[in-house]
C-alpha cells in the first residue's frame, strides 16, 4: 500500500501548468484551442469556454488538490480508461486531475464535440515537464487497453458502455460510470440581484446542457417569474446563445402554444420558461414548479433525488433544508469546487481503491 501523498510532485506542475494557461505566454495557443473547439458539432459559445476554462483554472491550487487526496492510500498503479462527455467545455478536467494525481495512467477517449481542450491541456503538461503516462485514443483502443474504466454520458450511453465493460471483464468495482442528471433552484420570493444574477447563469450557462444547470425552480405558489426573465435576459448580454439554441426551443415554444400551458421566453429565443409538473425538459427550457408548502417542496424534491446533481437556495433557506441535499447558493452550479462529487460518488476513493 501506498500513500498518495507520494504522489504529491505532480501537484506542482499540474498547479504550474494551470497557472499557464492563464498566462499570457499561452495566450495564443489558449486562443487556437478555443477557435478549434467551435468549429466542433457542440452548443458552445466563446464566451462560455473562456468561462470554463477560467473557472476550472482557477480550481487547480496546491490546497485544492492536496485537500482532495489528503492522507488517502492507493493499492496500486493501473491504467484507467476516461470516456469523456462533450456537453460543457473542459467537462473531463477533474477524472484526468484525479487519474494523474492518484499515479495511474491515463487512457482518455474524447467526445466529438469537443475533441481539442483536454489534450491541448495535457500537451502543456508535458511542456511543463511532467512525468506522467497520459494518451487520448479511440473507444475501441480504449477497451484493450483499460484496467479500469470512468464514464460519463447519458443514460442510453452508459447502459451500451456497461454491455462494453462486462465484455471486458471488468467487474463493478472497476467502473465508475455517470448519467443524466441535472440542477434543482429553490426559491422563496426574497431572492436578492445578485441571488437571481447567479441563478441566469445556473440556468443558462453551457445553454443548459450541463448535468449540473438548473432544470426546475421551486417556487411559493403565485410566486411570477418576470424577476426571474428579467436577470435571464441581462445574462444573455454576457454570456449570447448558441446560434443552435433558437432553433432547438421553437418546437417546444410551439407546442406549449398550442397546448395552451403558460411560458415565457427571451427575444429570439435565446431562453424558454414553462409552468407545470416538475418534469425536465429538454436544455434551455426551464421548468418553474410551485409548491404549497416547505413540506410538499421536501417531499417532490425527495422523489426525484437520485436525478439529482445539486440544488441551490438562498442561505437562510439552506438553513430550513434537510443537511444531506447540500444545498448550494446561487451562481454556483458552474463553478464547482475540484473535489466536488458527480452523481455523489468520489472519484478519488474510487481510484485509490483500483
Amino acid at each position: 500500500m501506498r500513500f498518495c501523498r507520494e504522489y504529491y510532485g505532480i501537484i506542482s506542475v499540474l498547479v504550474q501548468t494551470a497557472g499557464a494557461w492563464k498566462s499570457s505566454t499561452y495566450e495564443q495557443l489558449r486562443s487556437n484551442v478555443v477557435k478549434k473547439t467551435l468549429t466542433a458539432p457542440n452548443t458552445f459559445t466563446e464566451e462560455a469556454i473562456e468561462f470554463a476554462v477560467d473557472q476550472q483554472m482557477d480550481g487547480v491550487t496546491e490546497a485544492a488538490l492536496s485537500d482532495w487526496i489528503g492522507h488517502r492510500k492507493i493499492k496500486g498503479r493501473c491504467r484507467v480508461g476516461v470516456i469523456n462527455a462533450g456537453n460543457v467545455p473542459l467537462v473531463g478536467l477533474q477524472d484526468l486531475l484525479a487519474v494523474l494525481v492518484c499515479g495511474h495512467s491515463y487512457v482518455g477517449v474524447v467526445s466529438s464535440k469537443s475533441p481539442h481542450l483536454l489534450p491541448a491541456f495535457v500537451n502543456t503538461l508535458l511542456d511543463q515537464g511532467a512525468d506522467i503516462n497520459a494518451e487520448f485514443v479511440d473507444q475501441d483502443e480504449m477497451w484493450g487497453k483499460a484496467d479500469a474504466v470512468i464514464a460519463t454520458g447519458s443514460n442510453e450511453a452508459i447502459a451500451q458502455i456497461e454491455v462494453l465493460a462486462g465484455r471486458q471483464g471488468l467487474t463493478p468495482d472497476k467502473c465508475l460510470f455517470r448519467g443524466n442528471r441535472y440542477g434543482i433552484a429553490i426559491l422563496n420570493g426574497l431572492e436578492s440581484e445578485n441571488d437571481l444574477d447567479g441563478l441566469a447563469l445556473d440556468v443558462l450557462l453551457h445553454e443548459g446542457m450541463g448535468c449540473r444547470n438548473v432544470a426546475l425552480i421551486m417556487v411559493p405558489a403565485g410566486l411570477e417569474p418576470d424577476d426571474c426573465l428579467k436577470h435571464f435576459a441581462e445574462m444573455r448580454g454576457v454570456f449570447p446563445a448558441h446560434p443552435s439554441t433558437s432553433g432547438r426551443l421553437s418546437m417546444q415554444q410551439a407546442f406549449l402554444t398550442a397546448t395552451g400551458q403558460p411560458h415565457a421566453y427571451g427575444d429570439g429565443l435565446e431562453f424558454l420558461l414553462s409552468k407545470g409538473a416538475p418534469e425536465v425538459q429538454a436544455p434551455g427550457h426551464v421548468r418553474w414548479v410551485e409548491y404549497r408548502d416547505q413540506d410538499e417542496m421536501v417531499r417532490v424534491i425527495g422523489a426525484l433525488r437520485d436525478e439529482i446533481q445539486c440544488i441551490v437556495a438562498r442561505s437562510e433557506l439552506r438553513e430550513q433544508l434537510p443537511s444531506s441535499w447540500n444545498v448550494g447558493s446561487f451562481g454556483s452550479t458552474q463553478t464547482p469546487a475540484l473535489a466536488w462529487r458527480p452523481d455523489k460518488r468520489d472519484t478519488i476513493e474510487f481510484l485509490c481503491g483500483l
